[in-house]
């Protein structure tokens, strides 16, 4: 399924025909809603959806995304408006799309509607159009029977609701489709806060070390503050270092928990699409386990209850079977981990040893920006730390 291009100018003449007759029925530039409307404003609701994108190949994929950022807004007369109705789609400018409060309940975005100003390109204006996924070479066609796409609130989500194969998709002006929208879409608030120590003038200095994606023990500078039986950890993601997570000391052991949310990520740039992302602590294991029909496998596996050991006349913590994970959203896929970690304080005898480490450290991401144990075959991006802090990346290919 061949993916178009945003600035294509080598349209074909009936195309062209097409195209300017349709543009002539449909909004304009001024009806484009590139900024927050007026109204409630329901900031960083986590975006859960299951859609398309298109590739730099020159294909539309597949994908399933969760834990992207998404603002809804609601006016005087309870209509919606939705930011960034495309999953997937990361754009320069604000893209919003109006769901006008229905009778029965429901909020239906009217199609199609003016999203983005594409001044330049073949397509000057592009539009949300209702698309029905299908087995064309496009990979979708404007639905021609309808162009509502609708909405309901069930709880505290608001969930695409109808026909599984139509969905909100980008397009041009007479309906051809550009490749991104989500036959699944749910937005919903995030219920859980943030941990953050109730005074973080009272942190300390700690280091942990870990395997790297070579195997290679390694290690970084982190924060961590004690207050009660309550323990917080911070540093650990490098581009959003100032976010924490928590556990509670019993007895020899400190408890974590799965999937314990961190807070929004406004700065990536690298994963999850580059785009802000909610965050979670994931620890879980990597190795051998027996699964839940008897059968020995290797890889990875959840722990139910994950805790780290620790070491009360040391005040450090270690494990020697989880793997904690920094990861955008309820992904299986780590984008930031550290295997078998161990935290100790920086004044503590032994950890001079980390003085010593390799002048660089390589780290591995697949080009969906997944962090990856070993490269094998295909097109990798290679990250190396050195020692004076200073980041270098190249692609490398592996040839096995």
């Amino acid at each position: 399924m061949s993916a178009p291009s945003f600035a294509d100018n080598n349209l074909p003449l009936r195309r062209q025909l097409a195209k300017l007759y349709a543009e002539a029925e449909l909004p304009g530039l001024s009806s484009i809603i590139s900024s927050q409307p007026e109204g409630t404003l329901y900031k960083d609701l986590n975006h859960y959806f299951e859609g398309c994108y298109a590739s730099s190949d020159g294909y539309i994929y597949d994908y399933l995304g969760d834990g992207y950022v998404s603002d809804i807004v609601e006016d005087s007369e309870g209509n919606l408006y939705i930011k960034n109705p495309f999953g997937f789609l990361n754009m320069d400018a604000e893209i919003w799309v109006k769901a006008t409060k229905a009778g029965d309940g429901k909020y239906n975005v009217e199609l199609p509607q003016a999203v983005y100003d594409n001044t330049g390109g073949s397509d000057p204006i592009l539009y949300a159009w209702r698309y029905l996924k299908d087995d064309s070479e496009n990979y979708a066609t404007k639905d021609a029977k309808s162009q509502v796409v609708s909405f309901e609130l069930r709880g505290d989500s608001l969930v695409k609701v109808g026909d599984s194969n139509a969905f909100i998709g980008l397009g041009a002006a007479d309906g051809y489709f550009y490749g991104y929208g989500d036959t699944v879409s749910i937005y919903n608030k995030i219920k859980d806060a943030a941990p953050i120590p109730a005074d973080i003038s009272k942190a300390v200095d700690y280091k942990v070390t870990y395997n790297d994606a070579t195997n290679t023990s390694t290690g970084k500078d982190i924060s961590v503050v004690f207050e009660g039986n309550e323990v917080f950890f911070c540093g650990l993601d490098d581009t959003q270092p100032d976010l924490w997570f928590s556990g509670t000391i019993e007895g020899d052991r400190l408890m974590l928990k799965k999937w314990q949310y961190m807070g929004v990520d406004r700065n990536n740039k690298t994963y999850a699409l580059g785009q802000p992302s909610h965050m979670y602590l994931y620890p879980f294991g990597w190795g051998n386990f027996t699964d839940e029909t008897g059968n020995e496998k290797y890889g990875l596996y959840e722990v139910e209850s994950p805790s780290l050991a620790y070491d009360a006349a040391t005040k450090t913590f270690s494990t020697d079977e989880l793997t904690l994970a920094i990861n955008r959203g309820h992904h299986y896929y780590p984008f930031v981990y550290y295997t078998k970690p161990k935290f100790v304080p920086a004044s503590a005898a032994g950890v001079e040893s980390l003085e010593a480490e390799e002048e660089g450290v390589d780290t591995y991401t697949d080009l969906a920006g997944r962090r990856v144990e070993r490269p094998t075959k295909g097109v990798y991006v290679r990250t190396v730390k050195t020692k004076d802090g200073k980041v270098k990346t190249d692609k490398m290919v592996m040839a096995r």
